[in-house]
């Protein structure tokens, strides 16, 4: 054998001591590595088994979660209604206190004013009460005073009425005396002229009668006056009137002015019918 085939068995020796070694290298690596595998395998499994443990675990957790803040979130927006409902009762709760409170001042003010306007007006009335006790005590001194005023100017009035009808009735003596006079040729003269013209055309009441002094004198207050075109010692008829059937027309005498005002004037009878009774609301004409 030669050297190189020595040489080349040596290399063959060598390299199949080394492949040896190799491959039980590789062998008790490949064996280590299967093992750490299977153990990896082994750890991986429980790992993931827990991760599954843990994972159904936070499922079941976050579905209780869930179930537990479902819960929550209805407690809470029942509550929440519920505290709106309330409020919003307590608000109208405490609207109503208010509208009460300002109807009771209201009422309270009211109140107040019309007791004090009560007040007022009881004070009022005793002021006006005591104002007309003075003012009727007063009016009664002038309407008593105003009737003795007025019956003194009703005497005066008679009085002068009585002293006119006597000049009237001197003054018809005295033209009857110079009638007769001339008439027998006395020649007295010729008679004072009167100028008395007749009255317009008018008509009027009878608005009372009265009695003067001594009861000779019937005094006759009439509706008519100056305003009428009435004029002192002018006649006018007096008569009342009938319903044409059973009542007829009376004549009941004649009256001479001898007072004359704007609306009305006083005269003196001086021609009276025999069953006449002269009575307020007869006829006044002096068209008759």
């Amino acid at each position: 054998m030669t050297f190189i085939g020595k040489m080349l068995v040596v290399v063959q020796l060598v390299l199949s001591l080394l492949f040896m070694a190799f491959a039980g290298a590789v062998f008790t690596v490949e064996q280590n590595w299967k093992q750490q595998f299977t153990d990896k395998d082994q750890d991986l499994k429980t790992e993931q088994d827990f991760h599954k443990s843990t994972n159904n675990k936070f499922n079941e957790y976050k579905n209780v979660k869930s179930a537990k803040v479902a819960e929550l979130d209805t407690l809470s927006k029942k509550r929440l209604s519920d505290f709106t409902r309330e409020k919003n009762r307590a608000d109208n709760l405490q609207q109503q206190l208010n509208n009460l409170k300002t109807a009771h001042d209201t009422q309270r003010t009211v109140a107040q004013l019309e007791g004090d306007e009560a007040k007022f007006r009881r004070d009022e009335s005793i002021e006006q009460r005591q104002v007309n006790k003075a003012l009727h005590e007063n009016l009664v001194d002038s309407v008593r005073t105003n009737r003795g005023l007025e019956d003194i100017v009703f005497d005066l009035r008679l009085q002068l009425g009585d002293r006119q009808q006597r000049h009237l009735v001197i003054l018809d003596e005295l033209k009857t005396a110079r009638l007769q006079a001339r008439r027998k040729g006395g020649g007295l003269g010729a008679l004072p002229s009167e100028d008395i013209q007749p009255p317009p055309p008018l008509n009027g009441k009878v608005v009372s009668s009265r009695y003067g002094i001594g009861n000779r004198i019937l005094y006759v207050e009439v509706s008519v006056g100056g305003d009428d075109g009435i004029k002192e010692g002018q006649l006018l008829t007096i008569f009342r009137s009938g319903d044409g059937v059973a009542q007829k027309t009376k004549y009941l005498g004649q009256v001479r002015i001898i007072h004359v005002f704007p609306d009305k004037a006083v005269g003196t009878v001086r021609e009276k019918a025999k069953n006449g009774v002269i009575s307020k609301g007869d006829n006044v004409t002096s068209k008759l």
